[in-house]
């Protein structure tokens, strides 16, 4: 588990190298830089400016490129989290059937008699009252 300190406006995270993000991500990041500048070096090597971004075909490939990738990651976010949701709500639906189970068969045997929790059952008062649903009292 990775333990977290508080510090202004959490700077202390970002520069941190056990299970940081940005730390794996910058090493990556860096390379491309240099990878791509020693690319522009070379075929700029005689002093012609690139006019590549400067067509929109150009530029809506990478526009395109990059959205497509942004809405895949967040799409596959969104999924893990619903997946999380489920499991959740399936193992709560698990637990809940257990309590049902051990509510309904806890208490039936003659010894718990003294703990049992009441019942109208057992209210001779409130059964000559005869508090039953209108439908059934005839």
């Amino acid at each position: 588990m990775i333990d977290y300190f508080k510090g202004v406006y959490g700077i202390n995270l970002l520069f941190r190298v056990h299970g940081s993000a940005l730390y794996k991500g910058s090493i990556a990041g860096i390379l491309a830089i240099i990878i791509y500048l020693l690319i522009e070096l070379q075929w700029n090597s005689g002093n012609r400016v690139s006019d590549d971004l400067d067509h929109p075909y150009g530029v809506g490939v990478l526009v395109s490129s990059v959205s497509l990738l942004i809405i895949f990651r967040a799409n596959f976010g969104y999924q893990r989290y619903w997946e999380g949701v489920g499991a959740i709500h399936h193992s709560m639906s698990k637990f809940m059937d257990a309590t049902m189970h051990v509510a309904v068969f806890h208490l039936q045997s003659k010894e718990y008699d003294g703990i049992r929790p009441p019942s109208f059952f057992d209210c001779d008062d409130l059964n000559k009252l005869n508090l039953t649903r209108e439908r059934r009292r005839q």
